[in-house]
């Protein structure tokens, strides 16, 4: 687990090391982080069950080192996690592609049982219509539809594909669900980092975003915009996969 983002973050550490984080906004649904060469990342905002959570060092991240704040993908914090990996995603991407449709990338054919790890409606309804059986792993235990995140101990195994969320990196059970996945592995979502490097490590496909408008993606994030909102004003799909 700790190993693949390790590696993420040493990777990139020539590139986070010069630069400094301009603004930090936190969203209902997703974060920001801005950088000093203009780059701009998001990550998912973890989820709270009750109360709001806040950040020890608000007041005190605009300025500081990409690098240190990135370093915070390693923290057992779900807020400094989420804000480490959105600060990586400001430096990834510029080599992704524009990105064919999930399912039919992946050749989801109507034998196939599929799991897909963090609810995604809109992928969640499209593969229903083509794969045989499709199981859905969430921690929010309010939706009755799918099975609980532990299930992928016994049930993930099964699966002929598997399609993991970005915020697999974030709360560190990507190492986990890689090494219980059996079958074709995309990870998909505006978290997901588009680092060629995940290639090597059985993910046939990163499916992610790319920032194309700072303004209107760091302004849909700060009026609490979710996934549908920040691509229609300025994300857009992108991807990489195995060659």
């Amino acid at each position: 687990m700790v190993s693949i983002i390790r590696g993420l973050l040493d990777a990139l550490e020539g590139r986070l090391s010069p630069l400094e984080v301009e603004r930090v906004v936190i969203g209902v649904a997703y974060s920001a982080v801005r950088l000093s060469d203009g780059s701009l990342g998001l990550a998912a905002t973890p989820p709270m069950t009750w109360g709001c959570r806040t950040h020890p060092k608000a007041g005190e991240l605009a300025g500081k080192s990409a690098l240190d704040l990135a370093e915070g993908l390693l923290s057992v914090d779900p807020l400094s996690s989420a804000l480490g990996l959105a600060t990586v995603n400001a430096v990834l991407g510029e080599r992704a592609c524009p990105s064919p449709d999930p399912v039919e990338a992946m050749g989801i054919k109507n034998t196939d049982v599929v799991g897909v790890v963090g609810y995604i409606g809109p992928l969640v309804r499209a593969l229903e219509r083509r794969a045989r059986e499709v199981l859905v792993f969430e921690r929010d235990p309010t939706r009755s539809e799918v099975l609980p995140d532990w299930a992928v101990e016994t049930e993930l195994p099964r699966c002929d594909v598997v399609f993991l969320t970005g915020t697999t990196f974030a709360n560190k059970t990507v190492g986990r669900l890689l090494e219980l996945a059996r079958g074709r592995v995309a990870v998909i979502g505006p978290s997901t980092p588009m680092w060629e490097g995940l290639l090597s490590l059985g993910i046939e496909y990163l499916f992610g975003a790319r920032v194309r408008d700072p303004k209107g993606v760091l302004r849909t994030v700060a009026e609490a915009g979710g996934t549908k909102a920040l691509f229609r004003h300025g994300l857009e799909k992108v991807a990489l996969w195995r060659r």
